[in-house]
């Protein structure tokens, strides 16, 4: 596994660290309360929303029986 730069959150405030990484590259931030993030470059093509929602759907694990699903129903509802 490849080493990753570790750099703090106050850096990540003052620079524009995203800006000097090649896309795919990431860097490790990490907090004063230990938290640790990883920042990764994603440079955004284009992009066609079936394709990313077909992907979207794949991740999610399918559980219990298969009921029928109105999405438009479910947007238009909550946008009211």
């Amino acid at each position: 596994m490849l080493d990753k730069k570790t750099i703090s959150g106050r850096t990540l405030r003052h620079e524009a660290v995203e800006d000097r990484l090649s896309p795919g590259e990431s860097i490790l931030v990490q907090k004063r309360g230990g938290k640790v993030f990883e920042l990764r470059r994603v440079d955004a093509g284009a992009k066609d929303i079936n394709t990313e929602l077909d992907r979207l759907l794949k991740e999610m694990p399918a559980e219990g029986p298969r009921v029928r699903t109105n999405l438009a129903a479910i947007i238009i509802e909550d946008r009211e």
